[in-house]
């Protein structure tokens, strides 16, 4: 049986708009474009067309380098009534080289990095923190040997030296260094409790003492205080500034005090 052999199809390819119309509008210069405008890639030229401000292709490189025919709107927004743009056919003069625009281009995207990460994209509030106290004001609290019980308890439940389950290479058990302070502690705390409390209650009792003491003084001294504010002379200071009836007479005013206007002339001596 003859065996056929199958001929290899070539792959249809995007081919380029190729036309022999020139627009008659100057041309346009590469130079004049921004790096971020225009796009020199090899077979890739594509330039923002400055009519349409749509991404346009640039045909005829290696010729006469002209503007695809193209619509006032992109590709992927397809209208009913398309238009076709101006710069259709236009000239473009590629007077920059392709290592000078990919040299301005990341020199262009550098700065705009620098620029970004200078500028705060979010504006976040000041904590507002409480006000310290000063090292005066700061008292210590004293230790309670039941505090201190209670979290020596909790050290010996998590530390496996504790419970002897903690051993070197030797197979001895490790000693607790911090498990040894804290019983320390607590029995000193408790030996030194009943010494505590004694002065405790007498410094509560001074207190009271003094606050009693206080308390008498304060009520002693009320009368002589409450005497200021009244008697004979307080009675006839009140009776001074009472109401005066209507129609009466100011004692301000006597015989001697004139009733028209009176004018006054200044010589010169």
């Amino acid at each position: 049986m003859a065996t056929t052999t199958v001929e290899p199809k070539a792959r249809k390819r995007r081919r380029k708009t190729r036309t022999r119309n020139v627009s008659p509008l100057p041309p346009l210069v590469a130079a004049r474009f921004k790096a971020a405008q225009i796009d020199l890639t090899p077979g890739k030229e594509s330039v923002l067309c400055p009519s349409c401000e749509n991404w346009t292709p640039i045909t005829g490189v290696l010729g006469t380098p002209v503007l695809v025919p193209h619509h006032t709107t992109p590709y992927h927004d397809r209208t009913t009534t398309p238009r076709r743009c101006s710069n259709t056919n236009r000239r473009i003069v590629l007077d920059i080289a392709v290592d000078t625009w990919r040299e301005q281009l990341v020199e262009r995207t550098e700065v705009s990095a620098s620029v970004a990460s200078r500028r705060p994209t979010k504006v976040l509030p000041k904590p507002k923190t409480g006000s310290v106290p000063a090292t005066s004001q700061i008292r210590p609290v004293p230790l309670s040997a039941e505090q201190v019980r209670r979290v020596f308890r909790q050290h010996q439940e998590q530390c496996l030296a504790c419970r002897g389950e903690a051993t070197d290479r030797n197979g001895q058990t490790l000693p607790c260094r911090d498990g040894e302070r804290l019983a320390v502690t607590v029995l000193r705390l408790f030996r030194q409790e009943p010494g505590r409390r004694a002065v405790r209650e007498f410094f509560a009792g001074e207190r009271r003492r003094f606050d009693r003491k206080n308390a008498a003084a304060a009520r002693a001294k009320r009368p002589a205080e409450w005497a200021k504010h009244g008697g004979e002379e307080i009675e006839t200071a009140n009776n001074l500034y009472a109401a005066r009836r209507p129609g009466s007479i100011s004692e301000f005013r006597g015989p001697d005090l004139p009733l028209e206007p009176v004018t006054v002339v200044w010589g010169i001596r």
